[in-house]
């Protein structure tokens, strides 16, 4: 079997590096399509590319995030064409960031783009069966045509390694958080239970690595104001670094923010700390349950409370068995679900009935 894989996607996320490897390690052909030129120049190249290859493979899969890409691939190939949904652009926009009002016409467009991309599409992948219920019950999409392929992670970057930071001699207990400060990932949650924690004098490091833009700034002024001495930021990292930073911690977190994103889909950061056998703490929500065992294989608290969540980080540092049960059910989980080679034999079952 072979496969164009096609769009302006970010070759080196990890949504589209997984698939791309999976299916290579599952003896299918990749043939990439793909550009990241804006505007009318994406077209042309996309174009270009495409009528080197439109004889020589069997599916077409528009790679994430190719939503506003979907009818001109359907324009361009008469071969069935597979949509990597992955995430809704109203829920992420709208609902989530709150980058404009649900009644403008931005949001629109986006509600639009979500629906006629799906639309389009033979099948639609999405990452969970919550986010494939949003689907179906806003834009009336049928089910039968969506299927679940799971976050995942590659894990030759990411694997359990003992590299305990060395800038910590003294035994402090660390903790890991990764990713953009956005309303679904609840970070306050995070700073408040920081707070709490130095207030305490507990000998915990919060070692937070994100983009410093606007919504970083407005936290690293409050740690100099308040001279919180126990929270550590560092600039977002390539993912090897981002690996060696999980394999450092004790224990990672995962998101906080009680929205309706936060309810539909599990974050790349609890996969990624899944996959380096580390302990993850988070935010109760029923869509974990896909995967994980509640208190199992992952730890939650039960509100967006600061005060729940030190008062776990606190159980998890004085209970190193518990800990480490945890981290090695999570593990469990990752080897068995959310690696390349698993979730590539995934998709080709998908594929395997479109092709033939």
């Amino acid at each position: 079997m072979t496969i164009c894989y096609f769009g302006n996607y970010q070759k080196e996320y990890p949504r589209n590096s997984v698939l791309i490897q999976g299916l290579k390690q599952n003896d299918v052909a990749v043939l990439e399509c793909q550009t990241r030129q804006t505007g009318f120049k994406k077209f042309i190249s996309l174009w270009w590319q495409h009528q080197k290859i439109k004889n020589k493979y069997d599916v077409l899969i528009v790679g994430f995030a190719g939503h506003a890409l979907m009818w001109f691939a359907k324009l361009i190939t008469r071969k069935p064409i597979v949509f990597d949904a992955f995430v809704s652009l109203y829920l992420t926009n709208v609902e989530d960031r709150k980058t404009c009002s649900s009644k403008s016409l931005k949001a629109k467009y986006y509600a639009w783009l979500d629906k006629i991309s799906c639309q389009l599409a033979d099948e639609i992948l999405l990452d969970t069966n919550a986010q494939i219920e949003y689907f179906v019950d806003k834009y009336g999409i049928k089910k039968k045509k969506f299927h679940r392929i799971f976050v995942g992670c590659d894990n030759k970057i990411f694997y359990p390694e003992n590299s305990r930071n060395k800038k910590y001699p003294n035994g402090e207990f660390i903790v890991h958080w990764h990713g953009y400060i956005v309303p679904f990932h609840g970070f306050a949650v995070i700073f408040e239970a920081a707070n709490i924690l130095w207030r305490k004098k507990e000998p915990i490091i919060f070692r937070i690595i994100t983009r410093f833009n606007v919504a970083s700034a407005k936290y690293l002024a409050a740690v100099e104001d308040s001279r919180l001495k126990n929270i550590i930021f560092r600039q977002e990292a390539s993912y090897r670094e981002l690996a060696e930073a999980i394999n450092q911690a004790d224990c990672c977190l995962g998101i906080f923010g009680s929205n309706k994103k936060a309810k539909l889909v599990i974050a790349n950061k609890i996969v990624e700390a899944a996959a380096c056998a580390k302990p993850i703490i988070t935010i109760a929500q029923d869509v974990l349950e896909e995967l994980f065992v509640f208190n199992k294989s992952i730890v939650v608290v039960s509100t967006d409370s600061g005060e729940d969540l030190a008062k776990k980080i606190l159980q998890f540092r004085d209970d190193i068995r518990w800990r480490q049960e945890i981290a090695d059910n999570a593990y469990q989980i990752y080897t068995k679900n959310l690696t390349p080679k698993i979730l590539g034999k995934r998709l080709k079952d998908i594929l395997g009935i479109l092709a033939f």
